[in-house]
């Protein structure tokens, strides 16, 4: 199939030189060009003021049919920003051309990289595989909420902050085409196919150029996928089905990236333990929820979030999350992001509505000019409440006293929207409920090496990665591309 925007490559290579403008010269110095793009020229420049390299991608107005409306929406692209998005940082024109200034991406592009590896008849690791394309996911989750769609994904878009394994992704060229008038009409759809374009590519150790050229065969040869797991068969097939109705929310929720953890800078070891302490948070929450949180405000709460879910997939947006707390009445804006941080455990960028509730809690516990943002504050609230909640003088809970608690109408609409298993989270505790943390059956440490057990964010039972073989009935549920744990609304 071709690119969109292949029409509009130039056939003489009349712009194989970037082009000199004065207005740029004010700002930035010339350092080499990269070549074309569909628009025009790409160059690499230095920032006068930091002395950092940037990416120049020129547009001939020449090529617009709407010059002035075309300005006004690039302009509007440097408003969206995400940690794993190349952003735009600045627009710049001159008589003739746009000026797209963002960051260099040293590691250079995805598309640069699968073709040196498909020469070499080399493939990446399938964890790596699955860590970028999470990114390229939690990139997409940000940007679909805020309305703005990629419209041509392919690897040449997926750049690399270094040549190292562990580089972190940055989507680029989001909202471009669409700016510059040659957007698609579904462009959800066409993002989710080109991420499993590019999942394809990278898990078999195809060049891009040539994943379209025969792909029944690449999906069906069993030779290919031999050293590949049934998730990430099952994660591609889902996403290149023609009647796909798979979100980005969604797709990151698939059992080939449940157990990935988007937590840049930090360390395997350290990304573990830091989800295994949001997860902690999170529990505690919801055991409290049925006791602190009255009915009315819970089911309003539901409606909110599923009015705000507009595309029925039973997820939020982290950044839709917050807007929905702020519309409570007594939130604060650092509250809320506090919230709402902590009950991403996963770092994804989204929230199901049991995280909603339990994050709306968290962020009545906040105090007002609450500064900090460390997991371990928020627990010791939480676990302050939970001992005066439950009524434990010498620093123990009963647990039969709170599984009787939460069995009030507000834990049946947790259980029920939720996902939520009470006896389940109980069933990591004995009889007793202990506060001491120098206790190794403690309540903290106890729902840590629970990892989420009885909620929709359980990490490593089950899926690609788990720590655990998957039972004979996982395993043959799996295999029909459905989650354990699966939401009413998913179709994924």
């Amino acid at each position: 199939m071709p690119s969109p925007t292949s029409a509009l490559l130039p056939v003489a290579n009349t712009l194989a030189v970037g082009v000199r403008s004065f207005v740029l010269q004010q700002y930035y110095t010339f350092e080499y060009d990269l070549g074309l793009w569909a628009f025009g020229a790409v160059q690499v420049i230095k920032d006068r003021r930091s002395g950092t390299l940037k990416t120049c991608k020129a547009v001939e107005k020449t090529r617009l049919m709407d010059v002035h409306g075309t300005g006004d929406r690039l302009r509007r692209l440097t408003e969206i920003q995400h940690p794993m998005l190349l952003p735009v940082t600045d627009i710049l024109e001159d008589s003739s051309h746009f000026f797209i200034i963002s960051p260099h991406a040293a590691g250079g592009d995805m598309g640069d990289w699968l073709d040196r590896l498909a020469s070499d008849e080399e493939v990446i690791e399938e964890e790596t595989c699955a860590m970028y394309v999470a990114q390229v996911l939690a990139s997409l989750v940000h940007c679909h909420s805020c309305g703005v769609f990629h419209d041509e994904l392919r690897a040449r878009s997926v750049l690399l902050t270094s040549r190292e394994a562990n580089a972190r992704v940055l989507l680029g060229d989001v909202g471009l085409l669409a700016a510059l008038g040659r957007g698609c009409k579904d462009g959800r759809a066409g993002d989710l196919r080109g991420v499993g374009m590019l999942s394809l590519a990278m898990l078999l150790g195809l060049a891009p150029g040539k994943v379209e050229e025969d792909l029944n065969s690449h999906l069906l040869n069993g030779e290919l996928w031999s050293a590949r797991s049934r998730e990430a068969f099952d994660f591609v097939q889902t996403l290149l089905a023609e009647d796909v109705e798979c979100t980005a929310p969604l797709a990151l929720s698939h059992p080939w990236l449940r157990n990935v953890l988007l937590r840049p800078g930090l360390a395997d070891d350290l990304a573990r333990e830091d989800a295994l302490r949001r997860l902690a948070c999170y529990q505690a929450a919801l055991l409290l929820v049925p006791v602190e949180m009255a009915h009315r405000d819970l089911e309003r709460l539901l409606k909110d979030f599923q009015r705000m879910d507009q595309d029925g997939d039973a997820l939020l947006a982290s950044r839709l999350a917050m807007q929905l707390l702020l519309a409570r009445r007594g939130a604060t804006k650092r509250g809320s992001e506090v919230a709402v941080g902590v009950c991403d455990v996963r770092g994804c960028g989204t929230v199901d509505f049991s995280a909603m509730a339990a994050a709306a809690l968290m962020a009545d516990l906040l105090p007002d000019g609450f500064m900090k943002q460390r997991v371990d504050d928020m627990w010791s609230a939480l676990q302050q409440l939970f001992f005066e909640a439950y009524g434990s003088d010498d620093g123990m809970v009963d647990r039969s006293v709170v599984l009787e608690k939460v069995s009030n109408s507000v834990g049946g609409l947790l259980e029920k929207y939720g996902d939520v298993e009470f006896e389940e989270i109980l069933g990591s505790f004995d009889d007793d409920i202990y506060q001491d943390s120098t206790c190794s059956e403690s309540f903290q440490s106890r729902l840590m090496d629970s990892a989420g057990h009885g909620t929709p964010m359980a990490l490593f039972e089950w899926g690609f990665l788990a720590e655990e073989p998957d039972s004979w009935f996982a395993s043959l549920y799996r295999s029909c591309g459905q989650p354990m744990r699966r939401r009413e609304a998913v179709r994924c």
